[in-house]
């Protein structure tokens, strides 16, 4: 609803009809204005002793508090949220006169809207959500003590070219279709490689990177070169426990006669929670410094990927494995 303004004339006569004894909604009656009107017009008088304007430094806004609250209530609409023009363009049908694609922004970002991208979450169904709670509250007395003994392990695939948006280039129309006006997409086959990785309180262990797709037989090799000597180093032949997700290869058959081989003890982890396991931490630091690079080679990758994960400093890791109590809270 747009608030109509009342003219200082209209002020001046509900100062003169009040004063006859005339009531609230008398006035408003005979002066076409509504008794709120009437009300503060009276309130305004009492206050200033006068019914004129008061004065303006600046241009008035044009957004009230009113239009403000309808503002908030656009916001909250999924469509909106994301695009400015569709709820400037709702904002205006309100508004007596129109405001630009600016303005709007500048009055988002004085209600506190902040405009990022959107945080990602695991699609979870009740079952997973349950899944997570019961296995936080089993593991939520462990101290950092316990989590010192954990051996923390992912992998991920990284590629030569990760951005997906392309970028700009003027040509004219003859030319567009020729190479050099065109976007490469590196997401191929040749131009992936995997990355499996562990890390402990004292920073991080071996990491093996591969070309082909990994299965249990991989799995194994990885365990074989590359857990085994983690363990190793760190001097936890006697007291460790080992962390893997879900995934198939990770419960195979072969992968568990290896892990009890090893004797290693296993973390029971529950599904579509990469958000608990700090590793992951590690692995999007590494692949926003990859991507202020320009790689074009798979060998540039591989020794790309090995550099930065040697150069992790190992307070950083700590910092990581100690947060696990609060993770769980």
């Amino acid at each position: 609803m747009k608030q109509k303004n009342v003219r200082e004339y209209q002020r001046a006569e509900c100062i003169v009809l009040r004063k006859t004894g005339a009531s609230y909604r008398t006035i408003g009656t005979i002066l076409g204005i509504s008794r709120a009107s009437v009300q503060r017009a009276l309130e305004r008088f009492e206050e200033i002793g006068s019914y004129q304007d008061r004065h303006r430094c600046g241009r008035p806004k044009k957004i009230n508090g009113q239009n403000g609250h309808i503002l908030k209530d656009l916001t909250q609409d999924s469509v909106s949220r994301s695009s400015a023009c569709k709820a400037m363009m709702q904002l205006n049908e309100s508004l007596e006169k129109s405001i630009c694609r600016r303005t709007f922004i500048n009055y988002l970002e004085e209600c506190n809207f902040e405009y990022e991208v959107k945080i990602k979450k695991p699609c979870l169904n009740k079952k997973h959500k349950e899944a997570r709670l019961q296995w936080c509250s089993e593991h939520l007395n462990w101290t950092v003590d316990d989590w010192k003994q954990v051996l923390f392990s992912h992998e991920s695939t990284f590629y030569i070219i990760e951005s997906s948006s392309g970028e700009f280039i003027r040509h004219i129309e003859d030319e567009k279709t020729k190479q050099c006006s065109m976007w490469v997409n590196g997401r191929g086959e040749s131009l992936r490689v995997g990355f499996w990785g562990i890390i402990t309180w004292k920073g991080t262990g071996c990491c093996a990177i591969y070309r082909e797709n990994i299965n249990s037989d991989v799995y194994c090799d990885i365990l074989d070169n590359y857990l085994v000597p983690t363990i190793h180093i760190n001097s936890m032949e006697h007291n460790f426990i080992f962390q893997h997700d879900n995934a198939s290869f990770c419960r195979s058959k072969q992968t568990q006669a290896k892990l009890r081989e090893l004797n290693a003890r296993v973390l029971k982890w529950p599904i579509k929670s990469p958000d608990l396991n700090p590793i992951e931490h590690l692995f999007s630091i590494i692949n926003s410094r990859l991507r202020t690079r320009k790689i074009l080679s798979l060998k540039e990758l591989i020794d790309n990927l090995s550099s930065e994960w040697s150069s992790i400093p190992s307070q950083l890791c700590e910092n990581l494995v100690f947060s696990m109590p609060q993770r769980i809270q």
